[in-house]
């Protein structure tokens, strides 16, 4: 088999033909000529299959990783999220040829990956250190302030910016806004978001929950009203949004509203918190008994919401149904 049609069926079955993995690995074990190329194919199969310990290892076997091959492995990396993941990020990263720091793609997934390692202090000297930050590497410092409940940050890099207008950007200063909950603040720089920008799904997904988290309710009705077909993410945060204001009857008629297969898990959540919130016991009960796949926290959803409402037995009840097929859930205890 030639080199390219190896690799051409590598990359079709990792990607393309539902993560068939072991038949990629099958190919590859077999490959006579293993070029830096189809190693990188098999890495970021693995990577796309949530395998990234194996893509690590294919790192390792590499004589000569050329820069897709050092982003891949910090992907690998971010994925794991660990202090294994950490410690492989820093040691690669004095390793790599001085040539390769002028690939933003390759900074960037550095960046990303000691932030998702969670190690923002290292993340923050290397982005300052860096000679050019792009968009993406911002975005990536913002989201790791945000994780972190360090919002200020957040905006202090947007202050710093000269080419704002771009959604991920504004994706991550909103939320940073809705973590503060300053209406002026808010109001202020919501003013700088261009007319395009304003009409992306998850701009108005985004301004829904930061405007709800803000107890301005007028201006989450503007916004979701302005939306002609929502999506189950604009359904869910509205309905999030009246939830946390109180409101759960308007929540209960939203939800109404919602066709089932744009119903998920986090609507379901929403609405059982927005029962509990306002006190809608008997419709919450509704709700849950109708749910048709009920996840340990729809559960813990509903034990609350009888929890407040001080329903204490009934709650203690719905517990032990959910633990006589499943084991202990720590969340429902607490």
């Amino acid at each position: 088999m030639k080199f390219y049609d190896q690799l051409s069926l590598i990359i079709f079955l990792t990607k393309v033909q539902c993560g068939d993995v072991n038949q990629a690995e099958f190919l590859f074990n077999t490959s006579s000529k293993k070029t830096v190329n189809i190693y990188g194919a098999m890495m970021k199969g693995y990577i796309e299959n949530n395998q990234a310990n194996k893509a690590i290892d294919l790192f390792h076997k590499i004589k000569d990783p050329n820069d897709v091959i050092f982003i891949l492995l910090f992907n690998a990396c971010a994925q794991l999220g660990s202090d294994e993941g950490l410690n492989l990020t820093k040691k690669v990263s004095k390793t790599i040829p001085k040539s390769f720091y002028s690939n933003v793609r390759l900074l960037t997934s550095l960046l990303d990956a000691l932030v998702k390692c969670n190690d923002l202090t290292y993340a923050q000297s290397f982005f300052d250190a860096s000679i050019k930050n792009d968009v993406g590497m911002y975005a990536v410092m913002m989201n790791g302030y945000n994780k972190e409940n360090d919002p200020l940050k957040t905006l202090n890099l947007f202050y710093q910016m000269k080419d704002k207008n771009h959604s991920i950007i504004y994706l991550h200063v909103i939320k940073a806004l809705s973590q503060i909950g300053d209406y002026k603040l808010s109001q202020s720089i919501i003013e700088l978001i261009p007319n395009d920008l304003l009409n992306n799904n998850q701009i108005q997904t985004v301004l829904i929950d930061m405007w709800g988290k803000n107890g301005s309710i007028d201006k989450v009705k503007e916004i979701f009203d302005k939306i002609s077909q929502p999506n189950q993410y604009q359904y869910a945060a509205i309905i999030n949004a009246y939830g946390l204001n109180g409101m759960g009857i308007q929540a209960i008629e939203i939800y109404r509203q919602i066709s089932l297969d744009l119903i998920d898990e986090i609507t379901h959540i929403c609405i059982l918190n927005a029962c509990s919130h306002s006190g809608l016991v008997q419709d919450a009960r509704s709700i849950f008994e109708n749910i048709q796949i009920k996840t340990v926290s729809i559960y813990t959803a509903m034990i609350d919401c009888l929890s407040r409402a001080s329903l204490f037995q009934e709650a203690q009840n719905l517990q032990e149904e959910y633990e006589r097929s499943h084991p202990p859930s720590l969340p429902m205890h607490s």
